[in-house]
This record gives structure tokens, sequence and C-alpha cells, in this order.
């Protein structure tokens, strides 16, 4: 049986149904800008690109804008034939083969377990360090061993609440830290004066020795598509969505346009106010804290308005990832490619409530087993590195999955801009980024890593190599099973 020989979709029993419908447009599209912690992402992820672009960073994430809204563009003409919730899997699968999507769909879900844990420990290192000063002793721990499991407990039950509850929920959380994060950079900009310059938009300002002009500008980029990664996460959520392809491809891009020029927008702010010239000692001003810094002389003690949105971008940002991870869990299991008991949803809320308890289950072990062994702050550093080597391989297959499907299924449709050029530059612009994620120091920007942070590459290959053996013994055994997850929302036309 090939790809386009698609099984007839078999009505899920009531105990494996999701709630279908029952999502929104706008609820959908806040759980892809939620899933990128836009708050959290402007405020740490795009600043580490100081020390390579300096004052020229806004063009590094201009360039990151355009180079994501490429892959969302290739994405989105996927998921207007294919609405299911395996997501990037089934996207993969149908376009190249089945044994591919189940890879995809394996890795996927490690993805957001380590996003779980990087922002559960972001949230509890920011609360303890906002109470006790020095970031060590006994009221430290407390706090952020505190912090780190109410994020985790407040993601746990606003997924088992169900898509509806979480997503509602996800809307306000995403809508309220972009306001504060806009209201900032505007009293920044203001206040910057005759600072203000459309010049930090060129390499004018990337004077950072060794990474002069536009090679400052480019390393500093990697940083910035960092801060993108999530954009995707409506994907998987397509078959609680009403109008699935329709909707799903306008949240993902639209979420990717929205969150890129607030990137834009508040990197310039911050970069005026701080002042070009010397914006490549960013990192090393309040030791990394720059923005609460900021807030605290600029607002006063109206800075704790900043740090509680930074929480609330943690905390909504795991919501959603959790979402996206949990219901790719619930496909595989769904498809019979993971265990069947997976595949259960609560009688109620109709969320993927095993699927739940394992994605948490396994969040709470990696993140306070990791947490103990090298202390929060080096922990979330190494969880976010593997989550990023994790991800980009699926980002980068997913854009060029789009050219290959139209090449083998529609043809007639090929529009050679759309289904060609967009896909394949989309794909080469993340691999940058995933050699410096992966520390393979092939461009000269790229520096090589120490321990703990080097285990990354070897952890994520050796998950992929598991994810690949697991997929050719069930190829063996019961090939109908990968094409089921692949197949499940395609509107191929099925054929026995």
């Amino acid at each position: 049986m090939t790809t386009s020989q698609m099984v007839p979709e078999q009505a899920p029993e009531p105990a494996e149904a999701l709630a279908k419908g029952t999502v929104t447009l706008a609820e959908v599209l806040f759980v892809s800008i939620a899933a990128m912690a836009p708050g959290a992402g402007a405020a740490y992820a795009i600043m580490s690109g100081t020390s390579f672009g300096g004052g020229g960073l806004p063009l590094s994430v201009l360039i990151a804008l355009v180079g994501c809204l490429l892959v969302a563009l290739a994405v989105g003409q996927l998921a207007k034939h294919m609405s299911s919730a395996a997501g990037f899997a089934a996207y993969v699968g149908t376009a190249f083969h089945p044994l591919a999507g189940f890879v995809t769909a394996w890795v996927y879900p490690l993805v957001y377990i380590f996003a779980n844990g990087y922002l559960c420990l972001v949230f509890g290192d920011l609360l303890a360090g906002s109470i006790v000063s020095g970031g060590e002793g006994k009221a430290f721990t407390f706090w952020w061993v505190t912090g780190t499991a109410a994020c985790m407990l407040g993601a746990f039950l606003m997924n088992y609440f169900g898509a509806k509850i979480g997503t509602s929920i996800g809307l306000v959380l995403g809508a309220i830290e972009i306001v504060v994060f806009v209201v900032l950079a505007i009293w920044m900009i203001v206040s910057a004066g005759d600072q203000n310059s459309a010049s930090v938009l060129t390499t004018k300002h990337a004077t950072v020795p060794g990474f002069e002009g536009m090679s400052g500008v480019i390393a500093a980029s990697v940083y910035a598509f960092l801060a993108f990664i999530g954009f995707e996460a409506a994907a998987p959520l397509a078959a609680e969505t009403k109008d699935p392809r329709r909707n799903i491809p306008r949240a993902i891009i639209g979420s990717t346009l929205i969150v890129g020029v607030f990137y834009v927008f508040t990197t310039y702010a911050v970069d005026v106010y701080f002042g070009s010239s010397k914006f490549a000692d960013f990192l090393s001003y309040e030791n990394g804290n720059g923005w609460i810094a900021i807030s605290r002389h600029l607002w006063g003690a109206g800075w704790i308005i900043l740090l509680i949105t930074l929480l609330n971008s943690c905390l909504a940002c795991a919501n959603s990832g959790a979402m996206a991870g949990t219901r790719s869990i619930w496909a595989m299991a769904h498809a019979r490619t993971l265990p069947k008991g997976l595949s259960q949803t609560h009688p109620r809320w109709r969320s993927p409530i095993t699927a739940i308890y394992a994605f948490f289950g396994f969040a709470a072990i990696i993140t306070f087993g990791s947490s103990a062994a090298w202390g929060p702050v080096t922990a979330y550093l190494v969880l976010g590195q593997v989550l990023t080597v994790a991800v980009l391989p699926i980002y980068i297959v997913g854009a060029l999955a789009c050219t290959v499907y139209y090449y083998r299924f529609r043809r007639s449709e090929m529009n050679l801009l759309m289904h060609v050029v967009i896909p394949v530059v989309a794909a080469a612009a993340l691999v940058p980024s995933f050699l410096a994620g992966a520390g393979i120091a092939v461009f000269s920007f790229i520096a090589p890593l120490s321990w703990p942070l080097n285990i990354a590459g070897p952890l994520v290959a050796i998950w992929y190599v598991v994810g690949a053996v697991i997929a050719v013994r069930i190829h063996r055994r019961r090939p109908e099973d990968l094409e089921a997850l692949c197949a499940e929302g395609s509107d191929l036309v099925p054929t026995v």
C-alpha cells in the first residue's frame, strides 16, 4: 500500500474521541502565539544575540521573521489539505513516507516535554530571584521549587480541562503579555528621544569585534530564530478546531507574523533606549535581567507588572506546548503506533487524559532530575538546548514536505514560488540555527559547546535513532498503522 492509498477513517470509540470543532480561530491562533512565549522570547532568547549583532540586532530579528514566515507559509499549504492531531507527522508522513511520519511524531512530544521543563524552571527561577536576592540558599531553593511545581501544575490543569478551556485561558494570557510589552516598548521609544534611528535596521551598529557587519547580524539571527519555536503548535489541534483547513493555516501564518512584528518592535525599542553603541553588553547588564532592570528604572515599583507578565509568558507557553505534545501522543496511540491506552480521553472534558498524565509525568522527572543535578539555571539552559536541536530538523523537513507533497499528489496545483522556492529557502534558513544548537562548528560564529550543553546533540540523535528503529519494526508487522497515523485528516481520496 502506498501513501496515496489511504485506509478508510474509522469512527473513534467514545473513549477516544477528542472534542471536535470546539476551538475557534482566535483561540488556536493564541495557542501558537503563546507557544512562542513572546514575552520570554523578547526578554531572553533574542537578547542572547546581542553578543554577536550588537546594535544591529533588530535587523537580525527581521531576517528571522522572514525565514520563519517562509516556513509558516510552506506548512500552511500542507495544513489546507491535512487536518490531523498528528500535525507535522501527517505532513511529513504523507509527503515522504509513513516511516518518516512516525519518527516525526516520535520526536515531537519530546520537544515539548523539554520545553515544559525549560519554561517551568524559568518560571521558578524568576519567582525565586524576585523574592530572594543572591540566587542561592534554602529560601531561594524553596521558592524556585515551589514556582516550578506551580507552573507545571497550572499547565497540567489547563490541559486536563480540555482544549476549549485551555485555549480560552491562553488567549487571555497571550493578549495580556503582548500588551504589557508593547506599552513598555513605546515607553522606551519615547524616552529614547533623539536616539531613535532606523539605522539599527542596518549593519551600521553591528560592530562586535570579529563579527562586524552582516557576519554579526547573521550570527545573531540564529538566536532570533530560537524565539520563534512553537509557531506550529496550532497544527496538532486541527481535530478540535472549527473549519481546520481554513483556520489552522491562518493561525500558523498569523501567529508568526504577529509575534515577528512584536519581536522587531520590542527589540528596536530596547536597542535605542539602551544605546546602540553599547548594546553588545546588554547580557551583562543586571546579570542578564536587563528588561527587568529597565522596567525598574522607567516604572519604579511597577516593575512587578513586567515580572508577572514574564511569569505569565512561561505559564501560557507551557500550556500551549503541552497541548501540542499531548495531541501528538494521542494521535500515535489512536493509530496504534503507541500503546492504545494513551488514546483514552476524559469522559467529560474530552481531553487526551492518559497522554496528559504521561506527558507531565516525564516532564516532571526530567525537570526536577536535571535541576537536582545541575541547578535550575544550568538545567533550563540544557533543556532549552535539547528542544532546539530536536525541533529544527522537524521544521526543515516539514518545509520540504510542502514541495514533495505537491509534486507527488497535487502537481496540477503546484506553484513554483509557493511550493518550491519558499519551502527550499525556508529549510535552508534554519540550518545555521540547528548547527549552532548542536554545536557543530561549520560556521565561524558557532562556538563549541561546553558540558552539559554538549549533551544536546548526542541525546537528540539517540532519540531519533530509537524512533527510526521502532518505526521499522512497526512497518514490518503492521504497516497499516503507520498509514493510519499519516492518513487521518487528509483529503486525499481514501481507497481500500
